[in-house]
């Protein structure tokens, strides 16, 4: 049994439900675990036993001056409980002072990909280097889980490609009230109304999650529930939703096409939306440039089946089969 520091990045639910899986994987494995994490983040995990609160850092110079802070903070907490490994799901306190302590690392997370992994030729230079900024600490960790919703090879030693887990198919219960052929939406961080009235403009039911105060004809708005949206996407004709990777990963997994919208300031999603129009398994547009064109164009490919199909679930494990992989190989080098 091994004792781990599990730090989980604040912002999104992607982070937080793929550390779901993966501390659930550690502790049917008989570890025993401090999960660390604040922000977005502590909404799903902070129920948990094992959680501690942290403050999560944000974009911006709040972010910049919080980290040390965070990372005085890290190295007396892990001084005290003195752990065989510290994971970090895109925290970057936590890898800063296991370095420090000289503690295995173990970095998960969708962005390692343009830092960690062998990318196609053609990319924007630009936005990929932003990217591989926002990593260098991770980067610098021994052993790497990056998660993605394509297959991709690893271009450095230490790292494993995975994608977030397969969740099991939703109860009857919950898909007894699933609209077949629908069109499900989802936008995490973004204002979502002018964007699901052209998808409701285009002679599409509309199930809108993460926007429950929308009134507009058409469209069942809902708040964020992982296990409804997961039986209305099995069910879904299309997904047109932001291009965060767990999300994009979600709708490969279904083999549900996607209108990946993105904003051009966010580098890593026009990135993921890039790739996924590349694979054939979406259209990428950025929210600028939507158009009810750009939506009509998007389901004349929905209705001729104009879409590839990923076996993701047998190209790559699971994000918690490789994580449990490296925490075995970092205990072996330790």
């Amino acid at each position: 049994m091994a004792r781990i520091g599990y730090y989980v990045h604040g912002r999104g639910r992607g982070h937080a439900s793929r550390a779901l899986a993966v501390t659930r994987a550690l502790r049917e494995r008989g570890h025993e675990l401090r999960i660390y994490a604040g922000g977005q983040a502590a909404e799903l995990l902070g129920a948990l036993p094992e959680h501690r609160p942290v403050r999560y850092i944000a974009r911006g110079l709040g972010g910049v001056v919080e980290v040390p802070r965070r990372v005085a903070k890290d190295l007396v907490e892990q001084a005290r409980f003195r752990p065989d490994a510290i994971m970090s799901d895109g925290d970057l306190p936590s890898l800063l002072a296991a370095r420090a302590l000289g503690i295995p690392a173990i970095a998960i997370g969708h962005d390692l990909v343009f830092s960690r992994c062998r990318l196609p030729e053609g990319l924007p230079r630009l936005r990929v280097l932003a990217c591989r900024q926002t990593t260098w600490a991770s980067s610098r960790a021994r052993h790497a889980v990056a998660v993605h919703f394509l297959p991709i090879d690893p271009g450095t030693p230490g790292t494993l490609v995975a994608r977030p887990e397969r969740r099991p198919p939703p109860a009857a219960g919950a898909a007894a009230h699933v609209e077949a052929g629908a069109v499900v939406c989802y936008f995490s961080e973004y204002e979502a109304r002018g964007m699901i009235e052209l998808v409701a403009r285009a002679g599409r039911r509309v199930i809108a999650f993460g926007a429950p105060g929308l009134d507009v004809p058409g469209v069942l708005a809902r708040p964020f529930d992982a296990g409804a949206f997961l039986a209305h996407l099995e069910a879904a004709s299309a997904v047109v939703t932001t291009a965060g990777s767990n999300v994009l990963a979600e709708c490969v997994l279904a083999g549900r096409p996607v209108l990946a919208l993105h904003d051009e300031r966010h580098h890593e999603q026009t990135l993921n939306a890039l790739l996924a129009e590349r694979a054939g398994v979406a259209v990428a547009s950025s929210f600028a440039a939507l158009t009810r064109d750009t939506v009509a164009r998007f389901f004349d490919r929905v209705r001729a089946g104009d879409f590839a199909r990923v076996d993701l679930a047998g190209a790559l494990p699971d994000a918690p089969s490789a994580a449990l992989a490296l925490l075995d190989e970092a205990r072996r080098i330790a």
